[in-house]
């Protein structure tokens, strides 16, 4: 049975019918290109990485990249479990330095500290909850402010989702402060362009145990909430949305997710400052399945007119099996059988298909994200069931993308029809351009509306490029006038005339027609054929392959710059007998009478 079979009939009924039947009938190629990044985190996912400065990407820093880099379509595709803060912490006991098998802890210093501590104690610890509490102490041994502060590393990020629903509440005793001595719980949030005169960066809220009370911006970036301290045990309460609102009122305060929690004192001039942590709660008020749809989707509005250029479409990267993306016009998230605190990835096939059968149920397309070089298993489960697959990534190992290049064509020949994308994957959005090898997707589809992208996507009418050497590169297949990129044509010709469009060629480029079996012969890589043309063969138009049937094949294009560095690539067209015991997803079929 051809693979995503399920799906695209699932799909035929959710959209238009037209959009995915036989088009044996259908006149000329139409359709505009257009370009998308089908991979993109934001304030909804983790934080990003220490290397990128901390803080997760908001929304608007990735729409931002999208600009730069002339991107048409962002699908936000942020972890499904995320979204829901599924098996999240609600709560941090301060117990010790592997609290519940997964929180740890790292001392941070900044500016001028001395004789820096930090302990867990059974006492003094809050009314409010038994157990240890954690003390940190510090002194400030010049006129500027020293601090040192504990980050509370949770195990796989279990509390970094977005905060916009989110109420934090801790016990705090400051045992040595004043004028030069503050106790200090740090909130960053996400990282957002430069505007408004501020820098880009990452936003942070402090709420402070200080001698006087009192709210201000510490610097353009950084937001104080002082609460004045009674020399008992008090409870802070941070709402992280209704200050960064006050704070920086032009921004969208709900794109803001909770990157990293710290904990500590902070000194000067002499001063030791001490204090003591316990009982934060962690108080969300969302509805798992459906807050985040309804949040990211308002959010999407209000960004709208800040990047008009830009098309915003809703998916996730289901997460919690086999990594994997869903495009669906309507979109639900994955409902998760409860699993308790810091649920564990179902890694197995089984989980993986189930979830892919519920969404195909739906009407979705799903595209397995970064899939392991795993030929056989490939084969065996026919990809998981998925119809889309991620073959380039943005990391820089061309060896892993050559690897999966030819485990696509391992599915090719076994009749596995998926269509290859390309994956940016970024959390940070700092620098697309920054990326070691930045590959974008691109289709041709009549607009940029859901349904018709989701069409180009079931039919394999799709390319990615090099988004720095080859910035507007673009590639098709046509068979008589028809697009015939990622579509099965079953015909008893013994051979068919492939038109091979490729644009935008630099001058030292080479176009290579990739020919392979379709042998339905099992999981090693096969033996293809490499035609290759120079760029000045395509000036004047498409180059015309006469692509022979024989016993089922395929051809494909990859387009290299005079190194040999990977430019382009292109989804095949199939050439498959009428008597071949393959079924086709209605999406992909193409009809061909000549002979």
């Amino acid at each position: 049975m051809g693979l995503g079979l399920g799906v695209t009939a699932a799909v035929g009924s959710a959209t238009t019918p037209a959009a995915f039947a036989d088009d044996a009938a259908t006149g000329a190629v139409s359709g505009r290109p257009v370009s998308m990044v089908l991979h993109t985190h934001s304030c909804f996912s983790e934080g990003g990485s220490w290397a990128a400065g901390g803080g997760g990407a908001s929304m608007m820093a990735q729409l931002e990249q999208a600009v730069r880099n002339d991107i048409d379509v962002v699908w936000w595709t942020d972890h499904d479990w995320r979204m829901e803060a599924y098996g999240y912490y609600d709560g941090i006991a301060f117990d010790g330095t592997d609290e519940d098998g997964g929180l740890q802890w790292f001392v941070q210093n900044d500016g001028a500290v001395a004789d820096a501590q930090h302990a867990f104690v059974a006492d003094p610890h809050s009314p409010n909850e038994p157990g240890k509490a954690l003390r940190v102490t510090a002194s400030g041994p010049e006129a500027g402010w020293g601090e040192s502060l504990l980050w509370a590393k949770a195990g796989n990020s279990f509390y970094s989702t977005n905060v916009s629903d989110t109420t934090l509440t801790v016990d705090v005793l400051g045992e040595r402060i004043g004028p030069d001595a503050e106790l200090v719980v740090q909130l960053e949030t996400s990282y957002r362009p430069a505007m408004a005169g501020r820098p880009a960066g990452v936003y942070v809220l402090e709420y402070r145990l200080a001698a006087m009370a009192g709210r201000r911006l510490a610097d353009p970036l950084t937001g104080v909430v002082a609460v004045a301290s009674d020399g008992g045990w008090q409870r802070l309460t941070m709402r992280p949305v209704d200050d960064i609102r006050a704070f920086w009122p032009d921004l969208v305060a709900e794109d803001s997710g909770l990157a990293r929690l710290r904990f500590g004192v902070r000194a000067r001039n002499g001063a030791t400052a001490t204090g003591v942590f316990d009982h934060l709660r962690i108080d969300r008020t969302r509805d798992p399945l459906r807050w985040h749809v309804r949040t990211q989707r308002d959010l999407m509005r209000q960004l709208r007119s800040r990047y008009p250029g830009v098309t915003q479409l809703l998916s996730a990267e289901v997460s919690m099996v086999r990594h994997m993306n869903v495009f669906m016009e309507d979109f639900e998230l994955y409902p998760y059988p409860p699993r308790g605190k810091a649920p564990v990835l179902d890694n197995s096939v089984e989980a993986a298909e189930a979830m892919v059968r519920w969404y195909h149920e739906r009407g979705a397309l799903v595209q397995y994200n970064h899939p392991p070089i795993n030929p056989g298993e490939l084969v065996a489960s026919r990809a998981l069931g998925a119809d889309l697959i991620e073959i380039a990534n943005a990391d820089g190992d061309f060896t892993l993308i050559h690897d999966r290049i030819d485990q696509y064509d391992v599915a090719a020949r076994n009749a596995i029809f998926l269509t290859a994308t390309s994956q940016v994957d970024d959390h940070a959005g700092r620098n697309w351009q920054g990326k070691s090898h930045l590959y974008t997707t691109a289709v041709w589809a009549e607009s940029r509306d859901a349904r018709d992208l989701i069409a180009a996507l079931a039919a394999g009418q799709a390319w990615w490029y090099h988004q720095r050497l080859w910035p507007t590169g673009r590639l098709d297949l046509t068979v008589s006038g028809r697009r015939a990129m990622g579509r099965v044509v079953r015909t008893t010709a013994s051979s068919v005339p492939v038109d091979v469009r490729a644009e935008n060629l630099p001058q030292d480029g080479t176009v290579q027609v990739v020919v392979g079996e379709c042998d339905r012969s099992g999981q090693t890589i096969p033996s293809v054929t490499r035609h290759a043309y120079p760029a000045s063969a395509f000036a004047s138009g498409p180059v015309t392959f006469r692509l022979g049937r024989n016993n089922g094949r395929y051809l494909r294009v990859e387009v290299r710059d005079a190194a040999g560095i990977l430019l382009g690539f292109g989804n095949p067209v199939w050439l498959l007998s009428p008597r071949d015991d393959v079924e086709v997803p209605r999406a992909r079929r193409l009809s061909y009478a000549g002979r």
